[in-house]
């Protein structure tokens, strides 16, 4: 009688990051099942629903790996060695080369892979919708930092300024995507940045 199963080579890390880049390149709605399998080295109906319960919750795993290793923005914002305007500007930088990269999907998986869920998928918009919140919050609490340490002024408003850095890094992803090139995105990252400055700079003429 021929054996079912896994087969023996099966390594559960590995297809959770090849299953990530699927999403990432895709989208949840877009992945089938029988992408996965193929994806994943051809695992039976049963052998992945064994080893993952199911589409969403491969999906969740898949999520929870983007955000700890190239989607780790949140943590990169709270580096504030260097003061909150580098860890601004690094953030900023760091999520053009990531998103632009030649070996992996272009864009950030939780930008994109949720956008086309229809009903039904109400806990995927869910899941991606904490992980680009958690993105939000690290942004602006560097900007309020900014503001605490002195290089904003006292009366910067700080959920516009932070909003702006928000919709500018998600903005990235969607021109990632649509094969903006690095240098072009780099140098509007500059650009973007001066709004900082000309803060920071009348904060300097206040003291």
């Amino acid at each position: 009688m021929a054996r079912t199963g896994r087969p023996r080579e099966f390594d559960r890390d590995d297809a959770v990051e090849q299953a990530m880049l699927l999403f990432w390149e895709r989208g949840y709605e877009a992945t089938t099942l029988n992408d996965l399998r193929s994806a994943l080295g051809g695992l039976s109906p049963a052998s992945f629903y064994a080893a993952f319960g199911s589409k969403e919750a491969l999906f969740g795993e898949c999520l929870s790996l983007y955000m700890q290793s190239c989607g780790q923005l949140a943590t990169l914002l709270t580096d504030t060695t260097d003061g909150p305007r580098e860890a601004m500007r690094r953030t900023l930088h760091a999520a053009v080369t990531a998103q632009t990269s030649r070996t992996r999907p272009r864009g950030c998986m939780a930008v994109l892979s949720g956008l086309n869920c229809f009903e039904g998928h109400e806990d995927i918009a869910a899941q991606v919708e904490q992980a680009r919140r958690q993105t939000s919050q690290a942004i602006t609490a560097c900007v309020q930092a900014g503001r605490d340490v002195g290089e904003l002024c006292p009366d910067v408003d700080c959920t516009a300024l932070a909003t702006a850095f928000d919709v500018f890094l998600k903005g990235i992803a969607i021109q990632a995507r649509d094969g903006r090139r690095a240098t072009e995105l780099h140098a509007a990252v500059d650009a973007l940045m001066a709004i900082w400055d000309c803060n920071a700079l009348r904060a300097a003429r206040q003291h």
